[in-house]
């Protein structure tokens, strides 16, 4: 199936591959190269390494997950939450949307422009996103889904946390997603929503920590989870001249 695929690429003029990965970003992908043996967690992809490694392919981009106490990683935060909240700025709730829609909504305006120099991105419709994140809604707990919101009341970044039902026992929760629009990005929003998850979740009863999911290397959340976070699993994007 791979060398159909780089046959077909090749027909059609591209220069290099990229797997495993779907349409895009936005969708599942990532091999799994390291790992401490504990279960995936909810909607981690397991794609393997050894196939690409077998073709030819080698790692383009590296990503992470980690697991962070809940306790150090809301106090890592603190600082930072004080100045924010002494100018203004406030984090609410999802319900303080009009709509899991509007939130969607907010959400896509938030990673198209948050996300747009990310490795390998390329931007997706609002449709398409609602159609992504659509069947999420009844997984959430509408109080680990956090907006943050400048003084004059701009949504500024997101913080987009789900328990993991897949093993609720573990009573671990995972952050999906964390965007915040570039202009705010140096100003501390990501560590303030990434605490405040941590801390509302440990109220809500997850109390042994939260999962920074696939985090590209080169991003500003890996330096918010190294405060607090334990690598667990290690992952890699793999590239191929065609």
């Amino acid at each position: 199936e791979i060398a159909a695929a780089e046959a077909w690429l090749k027909a059609h003029g591209c220069t290099h591959a990229r797997g495993p990965i779907g349409p895009s970003t936005w969708h599942s992908y990532r091999a799994v190269v390291a790992s401490d043996g504990r279960p995936p967690f909810l909607g981690e992809p397991q794609f393997t390494s050894d196939v690409w490694d077998r073709r030819g392919y080698a790692p383009c981009a590296h990503y992470a997950s980690a697991l962070a106490d809940n306790i150090s990683q809301s106090v890592s935060a603190e600082n930072r939450s004080s100045t924010l909240n002494s100018q203004g700025w406030s984090i609410k709730p999802l319900d303080e949307h009009a709509s899991f829609q509007t939130a969607l909504k907010c959400f896509h305006e938030i990673s198209t422009a948050a996300f747009a120099t990310a490795f390998s991105y390329s931007p997706l419709s609002y449709p398409d996103f609602t159609t992504l994140y659509a069947p999420t809604e009844s997984l959430v707990d509408p109080r680990l889904v956090l907006t943050a919101y400048t003084p004059l009341g701009q949504p500024a970044g997101f913080c987009f946390a789900i328990p993991d039902r897949l093993y609720p026992e573990r009573k671990e929760f995972i952050i999906k997603t964390l965007a915040v629009l570039p202009e705010f990005r140096q100003a501390g929003v990501g560590s303030w929503l990434v605490g405040t998850a941590h801390q509302v979740a440990h109220e809500l009863g997850w109390v042994k920590g939260g999962i920074h999911a696939l985090m590209w290397t080169g991003s500003h959340s890996q330096s918010i989870s190294r405060h607090a976070g334990s690598v667990f699993r290690r992952y890699a994007l793999y590239e191929k001249a065609l």
